[in-house]
């Protein structure tokens, strides 16, 4: 079964992550990024212990050691991909595995990587890429449309946001990810 929602963590952003993740509803998806933080493994064993108590869904993104180490899912950012994707078959059965993509050219791509979902973005105007062209609900919903698998909308997203984007019928559509949504 697939999360709702994905949490994506950025330490810069929500420095209180760790308060995050306690008021995550069980069963929400959780995203470890962070990946310029010099403690970085310390930190996602941090994350995978809070993510363990809270019934949580913990994917490490580029990262295939960390994830293995801690049986963790995989998320593979879009540019990082063509040399992630041969680690797959070394993950769990049961590993949540994840691919961002910001295009059909990404989406193609997609069709011969085994994920379980991909994560469509910009949807709208995120603080984490202030300058990238956002798709909107229409170009995202046609992304989604053709995607070889579940999606998540990413990028400015919040509940109202997915409301937006379900509003025009969006097919594949199983949540979204996002950052400052779960700011608390």
């Amino acid at each position: 079964m697939l999360p709702p929602r994905i949490f994506m963590t950025d330490r810069h952003r929500l420095p209180n992550w760790q308060d995050v993740l306690t008021f995550l509803p069980e069963g929400t998806g959780v995203i470890f990024r962070d990946y310029d933080a010099p403690d970085r493994k310390k930190m996602a064993e941090r994350v995978a212990d809070i993510c363990l108590a809270q019934g949580l869904i913990l994917s490490i993104a580029g990262d295939p050691e960390l994830a293995l180490g801690l049986n963790a899912g995989f998320h593979m950012p879009e540019k990082q991909a063509p040399s992630l994707f041969r680690h797959l078959s070394r993950l769990p059965v049961n590993a949540f595995v994840t691919l961002s993509v910001h295009n059909m050219r990404g989406l193609i791509s997609a069709q011969h990587l085994p994920v379980h979902a991909i994560l469509i973005s910009p949807v709208f105007t995120t603080n984490s890429h202030p300058d990238a062209a956002k798709l909107g609900p229409v170009r995202f919903a046609s992304l989604a449309k053709n995607s070889p698998c579940p999606v998540y909308a990413l990028g400015g997203m919040s509940e109202a946001q997915l409301k937006r984007v379900n509003s025009i019928h969006t097919h594949n559509l199983v949540g979204y990810a996002a950052i400052d949504a779960f700011a608390i």
